[in-house]
């Protein structure tokens, strides 16, 4: 009797287990499902954001080339306000150059000597090399300003062998004596002298130079002995 009832419990406790276990295999594919979509809604979160944050990066790299393009626009504004204005300063320039007068001569004596003679004589440079402008006459040696401004004057002068004679010239403005250059005979050899001055002139002014009573040049082929000058600019 005792059996029988053992055996009718065990029967009683054991025929549930196997229902249980089939509802915990029956819910399996349940909870994998669910872990798929929480691992599927975590991934479209994360590419949510990634793709928010990217397009926070793009507006502000639009907003940032917008500002570059503005900046690019104001500097292609200003070059071509700066192209304008240097285009405007080269043509004043250009018209201010053609219309400067154009004043340059150099000329040198003509070959022998000069001198000495017994009073104080004007030089005259017959050997013309330039005239641009015309101001210089080679006929009595004297450059007449043509127009008012600052002039660069210059000459040179040489003597050789010039038996015991001294060797110098006298630069005058107009009336004005300017300068002295020359050199004493020693011993007959070659003697060279130059001189140059920056010059304001009127319109009209002349510039010649004398030789000195008892003194001498000599020249020949080589130009030893010249007059020249230029306007620098006009005032």
């Amino acid at each position: 009797m005792e059996r029988s009832v053992f055996h009718v419990l065990m029967v009683f406790l054991l025929v549930p287990l196997p229902s249980r276990m089939q509802e915990t295999e029956s819910l399996k594919p349940c909870l994998d499902s669910c872990a798929q979509m929480n691992q599927l809604r975590e991934m479209v979160y994360q590419q949510t954001a990634a793709l928010s944050e990217i397009k926070v990066k793009m507006q502000y790299m639009e907003k940032e080339n917008a500002a570059q393009a503005d900046e690019l626009q104001a500097l292609r504004i200003e070059l071509e306000s700066v192209k304008k204005l240097n285009a405007g300063k080269l043509y004043i320039q250009h018209s201010t150059l053609n219309k400067r007068p154009k004043v340059a001569f150099s000329a040198g004596l003509a070959a022998g000597q000069s001198g000495p003679f017994n009073t104080e004589t004007p030089l005259i440079y017959s050997k013309v090399i330039s005239n641009v402008g015309g101001a210089y006459n080679p006929y009595t040696g004297v450059f007449t300003a043509p127009v008012r401004g600052v002039y660069y004057v210059r000459f040179t002068a040489a003597a050789y062998n010039s038996n015991n004679n001294n060797m110098g010239v006298h630069l005058f403005k107009n009336q004005e004596h300017l300068m002295h250059l020359g050199e004493y005979d020693k011993d007959g050899n070659a003697r060279h002298v130059t001189g140059a001055l920056v010059l304001q002139l009127e319109v009209g002014d002349v510039v010649y130079l004398h030789l000195l009573a008892n003194y001498v040049l000599y020249d020949d082929t080589m130009l030893r002995n010249t007059f020249s000058g230029f306007l620098i600019f006009p005032s």
